[in-house]
């Protein structure tokens, strides 16, 4: 089976997963997205009062390591393109914290105003995109970001060393879709996630594509590769 990247394809894909997401991606994962969600957030200097965009922001499970950096201040623009993550985002607003800006829009045609936000972050979106879609991310990224503004991408990563490399290609194409079915009522469509994941590869392979943009950019590996990220800067 091949990836398929059709934008309207992909927001069905996270409305079937939606009621389901978070809860598969605690158990399949160990626990570790929670932790490479807080180091994503954990990559960028963010202080209070800062406007940061969430992009691909599934259900606002990032939103807490954010609330900890502004303490009660500045605002969060959280962007995704499924109808079904946007609504289980609104049930979050009920916690206290920062203000959040809900838009049910593309990262890849986003209404916000250039020059309008301090930070990006943004939690395994990456793998969902082609070659051609990460451009047009980088550049909406890069447009919406003030000079000197940073952004943090963190993705589910394919890691170098061979072995683990087949036995996490092994658990997350096989193991994975099944704990789906097994414990979410016959749920299959997170198989398509390993195969975004295979054909992503890591943050290394796109990091040119967010140079050519115009941003400083740094990768970082976590749990020896498992998980990667992009830290970038707008110069």
């Amino acid at each position: 089976m091949t990836p398929n990247y059709d934008e309207k394809y992909v927001a069905h894909l996270f409305d079937q997963m939606g009621p389901s997401y978070d809860v598969m991606n605690l158990i399949t994962s160990f626990g570790f997205s929670e932790v490479w969600r807080a180091q994503c957030v954990g990559n960028l200097k963010i202080t209070k009062g800062a406007v940061v965009a969430d992009l691909m922001a599934g259900s606002g499970e990032c939103w807490t390591y954010l609330r900890r950096r502004l303490r009660g201040t500045g605002k969060i623009l959280s962007v995704d393109i499924s109808p079904v993550m946007c609504r289980r985002q609104k049930a979050r607003l009920g916690c206290a914290g920062s203000p959040v800006d809900i838009r049910c829009e593309n990262a890849l045609a986003m209404s916000l105003a250039d020059g309008s936000v301090d930070h990006v972050i943004s939690g395994f979106g990456l793998k969902t995109f082609n070659a051609d879609q990460l451009n047009r991310l980088a550049a909406e990224t890069f447009r919406i970001l003030r000079p000197g503004g940073s952004c943090s991408f963190i993705e589910i990563s394919v890691p170098e060393a061979r072995l683990l490399q087949m036995l996490y290609g092994w658990y997350i194409s096989s193991v994975i879709p099944l704990v789906g079915k097994a414990f979410l009522g016959g749920i299959d469509c997170y198989q398509m996630l390993g195969i975004y994941t295979a054909a992503f590869g890591s943050c290394a392979g796109c990091a040119d594509i967010f140079r050519n943009a115009g941003f400083a950019v740094t990768v970082k590996k976590h749990f020896f590769g498992c998980a990667t990220s992009l830290v970038l800067v707008k110069k």
